[in-house]
């Protein structure tokens, strides 16, 4: 793939602490360290396109069942709409931003891109009696065929969000149980969107992705950038 001395100087490109924990899955071998780190920027690269898809359609299926419910497209400035404090300040932030970068006639669509994935998950959770603002009345229809409680779902939203803010962050993810990842997300989509999900079974590249992990880091098959 490379010389030794070319390793050397893109192991210092990356730093030297960023890339120790490729080195200790490897045994030290800075060779296949280097190819681990490929592949897991492969891997990163092969779920953000799942993980898009999957937050699209969680924030359009939540935006069109609470705008359903308060009789406005932004919903978010109801009177009849008791906010978190934090909830408040993402839309805020968000508001901010957009006069920022549109001005003030930004509408409710750019709004809707604009909020955060941690702020959608967040009206799955408990605050401000949101189980009873949000979650009965409203957002348990966006999952369709989920039986269970909304604990136990909320839980596996906030860990798609904590996955998908992993990898926006640049951080490894090849430690983690990948199959179970991805397992997880595509049950999470079926609720959702079982036409999308349905499309990510049968024509997602990350099941490729991930059998490639051993003959990459063996060097049997080239790195992909």
């Amino acid at each position: 793939m490379v010389t030794d001395e070319e390793a050397k100087r893109i192991v210092d490109a990356i730093s030297a602490e960023r890339f120790q924990p490729f080195l200790d899955e490897c045994s030290g071998d800075p060779l296949v360290a280097l190819r681990l780190y490929c592949w897991d920027g492969e891997a990163s690269r092969a779920f953000l396109g799942a993980l898009r898809d999957f937050e699209v359609a969680m924030r359009n299926s939540f935006h069109a069942k609470l705008a359903g419910r308060y009789g406005r497209a932004d919903w978010w400035d109801s009177p009849r709409v008791q906010l978190t404090s934090k909830g408040i300040g993402q839309v805020c932030s968000a508001k901010q931003a957009l006069q920022r970068e549109l001005g003030p006639q930004f509408g409710t669509g750019d709004m809707v891109a604009k909020l955060t994935l941690g702020f959608w998950v967040g009206l799955t959770g408990r605050g401000q009696n949101y189980e009873m603002q949000f979650w009965n009345p409203a957002l348990r229809h966006a999952f369709r065929g989920y039986q269970g409680r909304r604990g136990a779902l909320q839980q596996q939203l906030d860990h798609m969000r904590c996955f998908r803010n992993r990898i926006g962050h640049h951080e490894r993810i090849c430690h983690r149980h990948l199959e179970k990842d991805f397992d997880t997300l595509l049950r999470l989509m079926e609720y959702l969107s079982p036409e999308k999900a349905a499309l990510h079974r049968q024509f997602s590249q990350i099941p490729d992705v991930l059998a490639r992990k051993p003959r990459v880091l063996a060097g049997a098959e080239p790195i992909r950038l």
